[in-house]
């Protein structure tokens, strides 16, 4: 029984240099877990802004190409680009109502919204027209309309969609 006894009051026993030991071995662990956290988030992309991913161009593992990793849209806040002759961009405002609607029948509603920015470079028109009578070497300001609430979870998933916006210029 003293023999046990003795056993046990050197288990118990708990010895500084045993301690230093425990100490550094728990130190290491926690650089180790700091490091692969690191790692970790050095291999995570994050997102500058909340959005909805429209299209994946990069899987995991696949080298990123020129396009980058995804397509991502703010699509809870959605923005139509009308394209305005530059005779008429004078008559055009920050603040003015505007409707929109579908030239392919995407949507058979009318939707609205607010001009929030009218474009300080003239260019070529980009959208192709198919009237014959139509100007192709038109000269265009692009001017962005910001749809309401509603107006943009109707049409939240038609990206890129070809639009006809009306802008009141008395508004």
């Amino acid at each position: 029984m003293a023999q046990a006894q003795a056993t046990l009051d050197q288990i118990a026993e708990i010895r500084p240099v045993d301690v230093n030991v425990v100490r550094s071995q728990v130190a290491q662990a926690r650089a180790s877990v700091a490091r692969v956290q690191e790692e970790l988030d050095l291999a995570t992309v994050k997102s500058p802004q909340d959005g909805q991913v429209l299209k994946i161009y990069t899987r995991p593992g696949e080298l990123v190409g020129t396009q980058g990793i995804i397509s991502l849209g703010k699509t809870q806040a959605m923005v139509a680009v009308a394209e305005v002759y530059e005779l008429d961009v004078s008559r055009i405002r920050v603040g003015q109502i505007a409707t929109v609607t579908s030239k392919n029948n995407a949507f058979s509603e009318v939707l609205r919204g607010k001009v929030v920015e009218v474009g300080l470079e003239i260019g070529k028109q980009d959208v192709l027209n198919t009237d014959p009578a139509a100007q192709f070497d038109a000269r265009v300001v692009e001017v962005k309309v910001l749809l309401d609430e509603p107006s943009s979870r109707r049409v939240s998933g038609l990206t890129n969609l070809s639009l006809q916006v009306a802008i009141d210029v008395k508004s």
